[in-house]
């Protein structure tokens, strides 16, 4: 079972969005997959047309109670699952302050008692702290999406530090395995400029193909669906699935 954690502090780069598209296209490749919202924003709960509010067991009832995390998972499409998450996230680190010792495998605990998927998602909240640490002591992967602007481009640098050192104290099989260039949009040179220092930087992790600015990506989630549900001959629907594919294939080209 490979576990992605989808990282990066700096928001509004396309983290959700990924998760959610990624994991309907690789579910729809005939992968069993289960997407984790580790984010007290609750934005992938959202984007698939669930109410946070309303929800009585979520990834915090789960990082509390490992045992009940079954009891968590939502089935939104098929092969497709949900471990949900509301407001009440926030109050996870407090809640695990004075657990010094294992307060950051609390998502790992979790993800043991999980079973029978080929693939899981965790959507990271955009920080450098507890949420993320944990997601990617749990992970066996990273996935940053990166957007192709000069700030973006420059939080990275953040970032690698903190996959190493998780790697050295908590998890040594963690590894980067890719780079997806996000909100790409070919009639501006400063996106074709970051995407090429990406790929000149980082040899053979970054994705071969890249998500564009698309209004049909922004707005999808707003019908509770996955992109390719609103629009499959998208820009957006297409490029998804054309990550997924590579995904898959284990490596970027």
């Amino acid at each position: 079972m490979k576990i992605y954690a989808v990282a990066s502090q700096k928001g509004g780069v396309g983290k959700t969005s990924l998760v959610q598209n990624l994991g309907y296209e690789i579910s729809q490749a005939g992968k069993r997959v289960l997407i984790i919202d580790f984010d007290p924003q609750s934005n992938l709960t959202f984007g698939f047309g669930l109410a946070p509010e309303e929800l009585e067991k979520t990834i915090y009832t789960a990082l509390i109670e490992p045992k009940k995390t079954n009891s968590t998972i939502i089935n939104i499409r098929k092969r497709l699952d949900l471990i949900p998450a509301s407001l009440d996230l926030a109050g996870a680190e407090l809640a695990f302050a004075g657990a010094i010792l294992d307060g950051y495998s609390k998502l790992r605990e979790v993800i043991k008692q999980i079973s029978g998927y080929d693939i899981i998602l965790i959507d990271c909240p955009p920080t450098l702290g507890f949420f993320t640490i944990n997601a990617l002591a749990a992970a066996t992967d990273v996935l940053i999406p990166l957007q192709t602007h000069a700030y973006a481009y420059k939080a990275i640098d953040q970032l690698l530090p903190i996959i190493e050192q998780v790697r050295e104290r908590a998890n040594p099989k963690l590894r980067l395995c890719g780079i997806v260039l996000t909100m790409f949009d070919v009639r501006n040179n400063l996106s074709i400029a970051v995407a090429d220092q990406a790929r000149k930087r980082f040899d053979g992790l970054v994705y071969e193909n890249v998500v564009p600015v698309n209004v049909r990506v922004a707005e999808s989630p707003l019908d509770g669906k996955a992109v390719a549900e609103v629009d499959p001959e998208s820009r957006g629907s297409r490029a998804y699935r054309a990550i997924a594919k590579e995904v898959l294939n284990g490596k970027a080209k």
